[in-house]
C-alpha cells in the first residue's frame, strides 16, 4: 500500500503549454480563445483592426512633418504590433498552467473556425481603410522634383474634386495609376510653346532658380530648376528642365467636359496628356478615373522633403 500524495490538479506540461501560446502567432487571441478566456481572445482579435484604423487616420488627421516624426511613427506602429502578438501569448503562457474544462467554442474544430474567419476579415481591412487614405510611392521621376522616383506619398482617397489647376492627382491609366498635375480643366484651351504651358491664351511664366545635378540612367548631370505658378494655384510649384525634347510644342486643344489636362513636373521625362496613349502617354484624363489627390510625402530618401504637403 502506497502513502504517497497525489495532486487533485490537472497540470498542463511545458510543451503542451509552449503549443497553446504559440496558437496566437498563428492569430492573435487564438491560444486565449483555446482556455476558454473569451474577453481577452475578444481584445485580440479588435487589436489589429484599431492599428489599421490608428494608422489609416493617423496618416490624414496626424501628418508626417519631417524625418523624426516619420521615424518615431515606424517604430510606434511596429511596438504596437508587436505587443498585438505578445500581450495574448503571454497571457496565454500565464493561463495555460492549469488544465480546466473546455467549452464547444474552444475545441479544435471551433478554433480552425474562427482562424478561417477572422483571417478572412482581416484580409478585407486594409481594403475598407483605403477608402479614406491610402499610401503611394512613385516608380519614377516623371514628377521630380515635387516627388521622386521612390518617395513614398499619402493620398486623400475621398477626394473627387471639383479639380483645380495645381492639384496633383492619381488616376488609374489604362496600365497602372499614375500621378500628375493638373494643368488645364474642362473648358480651358491649353497649348505648349517651348516647354512652357499657354493656358486661355496666357503663357504661364517660369523662373529660373539654380542648377542641380540629378543622377538618371545616363549618370549625373545638370538639370536647370525652374518655378512656375498656374492660373489658380495656391502656390508655385518647382519644374526639371533638361533639354529640348519633342513634345515642347503643342498645338492647343481645349479640354473636354469632364475632363482634366496633366502634366509632369519633369516635362522632359512625362508621359501626360502631351502624349496620346497609343504612344504610351495618358492623353486627356478622365475624372472618372480620379482615385484620389496626392496630399504630403512620408518618406523620401531625401530626408528633407519628408513631411512636403502636395496639396498646397
Amino acid at each position: 500500500m502506497s502513502d504517497s500524495i497525489k495532486d487533485p490538479v490537472d497540470r498542463r506540461g511545458v510543451p503542451a503549454r509552449l503549443g497553446l501560446s504559440a496558437l496566437n502567432l498563428i492569430l492573435p487571441g487564438l491560444g486565449l480563445i483555446r482556455l476558454g478566456d473569451r474577453r481577452g481572445a475578444l481584445l485580440a482579435f479588435v487589436a489589429p483592426f484599431a492599428l489599421a484604423a490608428l494608422v489609416t487616420l493617423g496618416f490624414g488627421y496626424l501628418p508626417i512633418t519631417g524625418y523624426g516624426v516619420a521615424v518615431a511613427a515606424l517604430v510606434l506602429v511596429i511596438a504596437l504590433l508587436g505587443a498585438m502578438y505578445i500581450v495574448p501569448t503571454v497571457l496565454t503562457w500565464r493561463e495555460s498552467r492549469l488544465r480546466e474544462p473546455t467549452h464547444w467554442w474552444s475545441r479544435w474544430y471551433a478554433l480552425t473556425l474562427i482562424a478561417v474567419v477572422v483571417l478572412g476579415i482581416w484580409e478585407r481591412v486594409p481594403l475598407l481603410m483605403h477608402h479614406f487614405y491610402k499610401p503611394f510611392y512613385a516608380p519614377s521621376d516623371s514628377m521630380a522634383p515635387t516627388i521622386g522616383n521612390g518617395d513614398k506619398f499619402v493620398v486623400d482617397m475621398r477626394w473627387r474634386g471639383p479639380p483645380t489647376r495645381g492639384d496633383i492627382i492619381v488616376f488609374q491609366a489604362a496600365d497602372s495609376a499614375r500621378v500628375y498635375r493638373i494643368a488645364a480643366i474642362a473648358g480651358d484651351r491649353i497649348a505648349m510653346r517651348a516647354g512652357r504651358p499657354i493656358v486661355n491664351g496666357v503663357a504661364i511664366a517660369q523662373h529660373v532658380e539654380r542648377k542641380v545635378m540629378v543622377d538618371d540612367l545616363d549618370g549625373a548631370h545638370p538639370i536647370t530648376m525652374l518655378t512656375e505658378r498656374l492660373p489658380g494655384e495656391r502656390s508655385s510649384h518647382c519644374l526639371f528642365d533638361i533639354d529640348a525634347s519633342p513634345f515642347d510644342d503643342m498645338r492647343g486643344v481645349t479640354v473636354p467636359p469632364g475632363h482634366v489636362f496633366v502634366l509632369g513636373d519633369n516635362r522632359h521625362r512625362s508621359a501626360d496628356s502631351r502624349v496620346s496613349p497609343e504612344q504610351l502617354g495618358v492623353g486627356m484624363v478622365p475624372t472618372t478615373s480620379i482615385i484620389g489627390r496626392a496630399m504630403y510625402i512620408h518618406w523620401s530618401s531625401d530626408r528633407a522633403k519628408i513631411g512636403s504637403r502636395l496639396d498646397r
